[in-house]
């Protein structure tokens, strides 16, 4: 068994054993447990760096037999009444005789792909293309590959050129490099560690401030010591949550949260549902919990108590006044129970992190401090649209949109005015909502 630690190079004795065990007939295994390597390196190595002798060529024809020259008993093809040989013996039989098959040998395809160990082919007594493994040539293959690719770019300008052609319009929308990559990655041809380090070094005419992830994030505020929580809170508490969650483990949770503008004006309630992966926005006028709940019987009113309590049966926010009372939002104003309400411990985001992580794509359109005031419910919607048309790396290059349709969610959806947008046409810069 071979025993190197994986992804070592090959040396250049390595090389020079396998140059003489190929010479010797023996296998890629055989090889591979004699060099410390595994067999599809040797195979790999052995295909990469053969080189070849092209067969030598008699007039309008490569000296090579018919297969069916043991067999074949025809004359005078040709119709030349001078020709007395017959036709197997005939070096231009191809050109009159319509069974013509051509003997030729397929170690160009199988293994071992090198001539080394064939006795015919080593002394030159092959009459079809013969290819050989030498160890030195392989090394100084290896070393001129090794030396190219440290230095520069392995791509020519034309493909830098094609690459920009694609990345820089979407870049510009504000698509995350990981959404333009699930839609045109094969086009692209690098891969994303790649063309971070093309941008970062000036080779592709994108400023690295314009990907969202190759900047830092602010060192995080030190936050307080948090709150006890409220007596109204009691039995809704997260340790609470956690047990009924293993009791009900397939129950759907859907996180809640604001998003603010500027201090005092409109904001955003989020609801993000985890299995999904799709976060609704919606337009409130200020953080009082009339508007939360209103939100909340908006889209029960749409679509019925029983298929709201379906879809959200059980919500998890954090201490905001703005979702104080858990009654409130578990019962409605008939006095029948639509979901339950749970929350999280003060200043512990990480209990709702999808949520808070989905947040980012707000902001992308509306940096911290940019005023909600001059938007309509329509731009909320439309906001909702793009963020959930973004493909993430988390849902196999999906987007939420995507799951939530194979899913049977569309029809759903679709009541709230939410569709899908096409890949190409996702906006997150600020242009794509203009606010007054």
């Amino acid at each position: 068994m071979y025993n190197e630690r994986k992804g070592k190079h090959l040396t250049e004795e390595q090389r020079h054993s396998i140059w003489k065990l190929l010479g010797q007939g023996l296998n890629f295994k055989e090889i591979g447990e004699a060099v410390g390597k595994d067999a599809t390196t040797i195979s790999k190595e052995v295909k990469k760096r053969r080189y070849k002798y092209p067969a030598k060529k008699y007039g309008d024809i490569r000296d090579y037999q018919c297969l069916l020259v043991k067999v074949c008993r025809k004359r005078n093809l040709c119709k030349n009444k001078r020709c007395r040989i017959p036709c197997r013996k005939c070096l231009h039989c191809h050109k009159h005789c319509d069974d013509f098959t051509p003997k030729l040998c397929d170690i160009e395809k199988t293994p071992p792909y090198v001539c080394n160990g064939c006795e015919k082919g080593h002394y030159g007594r092959c009459k079809e293309d013969r290819y050989f493994y030498g160890a030195e040539q392989a090394q100084k293959e290896y070393r001129r590959m090794l030396k190219e690719s440290r230095e520069g770019i392995d791509c020519t300008r034309d493909e830098i050129a094609a690459i920009e052609a694609i990345v820089t319009p979407l870049i510009k929308k504000g698509q995350p490099l990981n959404h333009i990559y699930a839609h045109h990655g094969n086009e692209i041809g690098i891969s994303k560690r790649s063309f971070y380090r093309y941008v970062h070094d000036g080779d592709i005419g994108i400023e690295l401030m314009d990907l969202r992830r190759a900047v830092r994030y602010r060192p995080r505020k030190r936050v307080r010591e948090p709150r006890p929580d409220p007596a109204i809170k009691i039995g809704h508490t997260y340790d609470r949550f956690l047990s009924y969650m293993e009791e009900n483990p397939l129950v759907r949770v859907t996180e809640m949260d604001t998003v603010e503008g500027r201090k005092g004006g409109k904001l955003f309630m989020t609801m993000f549902m985890r299995d999904l992966a799709f976060m609704l926005v919606f337009l409130i006028d200020s953080k009082e919990m009339v508007n939360t709940i209103g939100i909340i019987g908006m889209v029960e009113e749409i679509f019925g108590t029983e298929v709201f309590n379906d879809i959200f049966p059980l919500l998890l926010s954090d201490n905001g006044t703005e979702f104080a009372d858990p009654k409130k939002f578990e019962v409605n104003a008939d006095g029948v129970v639509r979901t339950k309400m749970f929350y999280t411990e003060p200043y512990k985001t990480n209990q709702k992190a999808r949520l808070e992580k989905n947040h980012e794509f707000i902001r992308y359109v509306y940096p911290k401090g940019t005023s909600f005031d001059g938007l309509t419910v329509e731009d909320a919607t439309r906001l909702t649209n793009h963020i959930n048309s973004v493909a993430r790396k988390s849902l196999g290059d999906k987007s939420p949109f995507d799951l939530a349709l194979e899913k049977g969610f569309g029809p759903i959806l679709e009541k709230l005015g939410m569709r899908p947008v096409p890949p190409d046409e996702v906006d997150l810069k600020k242009r794509l909502i203009k606010t007054q």
